[in-house]
């Protein structure tokens, strides 16, 4: 899966974008030129955690037809790898492989919190959180768009802010660190292209994409506490 080399003989690269890792469920057409800069055309957000399966592909549809292009038309796609819920990386990273495996085109993964990192445009110490539920939050931590630490997952009362002048992604969770609170609430897909932009645009074989789940998946941690509480 992914082990395709990236077509890049054109100009401009056409890139499926897509992100299923918070409730914002992510498809996006963007054009990648040959200096790595990248452009959205074409973008469909629905915000609902538990829509990802119902709405991922008809979005990718919609987008194809806003710019009046085929899926063929695609150079590669770039997939969101988390850290999120189980079931939302699941749907995501399944669509985006099942996209590079029909149409023979490379599928790149990359941290999601590093698209939200580099969209919030911070040029000091930055810290990134997501909701994780369960009453904690997936965190990073940037200097700029480069991650220094992380991804991981804690309470948001057992991670420090640190020397983090900033907190972007879930407003509602970076709010809870006193420091200036940034967007996106969810990974942009133009900032997702600019991560993987160097492989893009070199035809790097991309690496097998791996979910960061960082922990069991809830199911399992149900079934598990539902035996403990038979015993």
């Amino acid at each position: 899966m992914g082990g395709h080399p990236a077509r890049v003989a054109s100009v401009v690269v056409l890139v499926l974008a897509v992100d299923t890792s918070t409730p914002t469920v992510l498809a996006a057409l963007v054009e990648l030129d040959a200096n790595g800069v990248a452009r959205t055309r074409a973008c469909r957000q629905t915000v609902d955690a538990r829509a990802h399966a119902e709405v991922l592909t008809p979005q990718v549809l919609e987008c194809l037809a806003e710019l009046g292009t085929s899926p063929g038309g695609l150079d590669a796609v770039v997939c969101g790898t988390g850290p999120g819920p189980y079931t939302g990386l699941r749907v995501g990273m399944a669509t985006a492989a099942a996209f590079g495996d029909a149409l023979d085109i490379p599928v790149h993964g990359v941290c999601s919190l590093d698209a939200i990192a580099g969209a919030a445009g911070h040029q000091g110490a930055l810290l990134v959180v997501t909701d994780a539920r369960r009453k904690e939050v997936y965190w990073a931590r940037y200097e700029g768009a480069t991650r220094v630490e992380g991804p991981g997952v804690l309470r948001p009362e057992e991670l420090v802010a640190g020397s983090a002048s900033a907190v972007a992604g879930s407003a509602a969770h970076a709010a809870l660190f006193g420091r200036t609170v940034l967007g996106p609430d969810s990974p942009d897909p133009a900032a997702l292209v600019t991560v993987a932009a160097h492989a893009l645009l070199n035809g790097a074989v991309p690496v097998p994409l791996v979910p960061l789940y960082l922990r069991r998946p809830d199911a399992v941690a149900t079934s598990a506490r539902r035996r403990v509480a038979q015993q």
